[in-house]
């Protein structure tokens, strides 16, 4: 949308006897442009760590980091990291039942800059359910300030609050956030924005009540034979934006090891390409698979080598494994 034709949409919108919609387009603007920021500021902040100074010349854009909760506090130039399950990077403490129809598919995050399910649906401003579970009651979101009015909800047969800054508002101006505790003890959020239509409330503690628990490994496109030993997960993603990567999904792992970053993508061809340094890639079984280092050789191999021991299962998802490495 140009800045023109938000210009009209507000100035009609002032005109209107009728109450506003419950998107305020310029709002959505700056929530999307800091998210945009808060994304890009964690991932430099998280690379920078295991590259050395001067080195940096490209860094993701492209991780859907949910925005940051209550800072983590680590020691100076470490890059947290997430320990790698037995056989597969990625797991989820969490999966969506019900979703509305506006969403269009899932995605998964773990790693350094959080461990999350996400709903999301498309356009320049797709609507996003987060989905996240803590061992505690989740901390207040730092963009809510100190004191946020916490209001009661049900959640199917548990209790659970809103949490917003306008009493009179549980969706908090459409930046919505829901909180309960699940029968295991743990706490899980709903973070939601850019949502549209009627009746938010019910469908966010539907969608809330329907969310099923329990650690799931997700099932990926790839096998990857002998990992090196060092190699510990920082970041990865399942991504599915079609309208901005130019392809129904990606897969992106980085890995530490070594003081250096290894990246891995597979994505049907045509998608871009996360990580530092050269890619080596190869197309095969109707995808692309590229790695790249950051430097010759991490955890004892070169970047050709580690891409040499990764076979790619093709596009049709009912054949991915999460039996992903070994």
């Amino acid at each position: 949308m140009t800045d023109h034709e938000l210009a009209t949409k507000l100035k009609e919108l002032a005109e209107a006897p009728a109450p506003p919609p419950r998107i305020d387009l310029g709002r959505a603007r700056r929530i999307g442009g800091r998210r945009r920021r808060v994304r890009t500021t964690a991932l430099v902040l998280g690379c920078a760590a295991v590259v050395t100074a001067g080195a940096v010349t490209a860094v993701s854009l492209f991780r859907p980091v949910p925005p940051a909760t209550a800072p983590v506090a680590t020691a100076p130039g470490v890059t947290p990291v997430t320990p790698v399950p037995a056989d597969n990077p990625m797991e989820t403490k969490a999966s969506f039942g019900w979703l509305p129809g506006q969403i269009e598919g899932v995605e998964y995050a773990v790693g350094a800059h959080g461990d999350a399910a996400l709903a999301v649906g498309r356009g320049e401003l797709p609507p996003m359910i987060w989905l996240s579970v803590h061992d505690q009651e989740p901390p207040i979101p730092g963009g809510l300030g100190g004191s946020p009015s916490r209001i009661p909800a049900r959640v199917g047969d548990r209790d659970g609050y809103w949490l917003t800054t306008e009493a009179n508002d549980p969706l908090n101006h459409g930046d919505t956030y829901l909180s309960w505790r699940a029968r295991d003890g743990r706490w899980a959020q709903l973070h939601a924005y850019y949502l549209a239509g009627p009746d938010l409330q019910q469908v966010l503690t539907r969608v809330a009540a329907d969310v099923r628990f329990g650690n799931r490994p997700v099932p990926l496109p790839l096998h990857i034979t002998s990992l090196p030993r060092t190699f510990s997960l920082s970041d990865g993603y399942l991504r599915r934006r079609a309208g901005q990567d130019g392809v129904p999904w990606r897969l992106v792992l980085q890995y530490t090891a070594d003081g250096g970053l290894a990246t891995i993508n597979v994505s049907p061809p045509g998608g871009p390409t996360d990580g530092l340094g050269e890619p080596e890639c190869v197309t095969k079984n109707g995808l692309k698979a590229c790695v790249s280092f950051n430097q010759p050789k991490i955890g004892g191999v070169t970047a050709e080598e580690l891409l040499s021991r990764i076979t790619v299962l093709g596009p049709d998802e009912t054949k991915w494994t999460t039996h992903v490495i070994g």
